[in-house]
């Protein structure tokens, strides 16, 4: 089966990614997604002083599930199945380490995401994951 990443941060561009993969589902058949979410590490201490380490996890874990619920829609209403990943770390390099565990065959992602306006063209998370993967990487506007 096809295994495809779709890294998924909640934003529009990220649901393209998703109608996408819904797309290339009618073309290649069985396709196995993936759908990943990655939380950058607390490590602000005005945060950590407020909140204990389970809140932080939970926060984490419900910013993560609002991110994902399009994209679960999505697979759902097309019948294709997947899963659903949860990860804290380096953003990019946690997809890039993903990709390479769950022996994805390609990567399908947006090309903006929700975060901070860094790179003029594409947004800089996506560009240092085209640089740390080995797996073809198809970016959606």
């Amino acid at each position: 089966m096809y295994k495809v990443l779709i890294p998924v941060d909640g934003s529009a561009c990220s649901e393209r990614a998703v109608r996408h993969v819904v797309e290339l589902a009618k073309v290649v058949g069985a396709v196995q997604a993936n759908l990943l979410h990655v939380q950058p590490v607390v490590s602000a201490w005005e945060v950590k002083h407020f909140l204990r380490e389970q809140e932080i996890a939970a926060m984490q874990k419900s910013l993560g599930e609002a991110a994902t619920q399009a994209g679960r829609g999505l697979l759902d209403a097309a019948g294709i199945s997947y899963q659903v990943h949860y990860a804290v770390g380096e953003v990019a390099e946690t997809i890039a380490e993903f990709a390479v565990s769950c022996g994805c065959d390609q990567i399908v992602m947006g090309t903006r995401g929700m975060g901070s306006l860094e790179g003029l063209l594409l947004g800089s998370i996506t560009t240092k994951v085209l640089h740390l993967v080995r797996v073809p990487v198809t970016l959606v506007k």
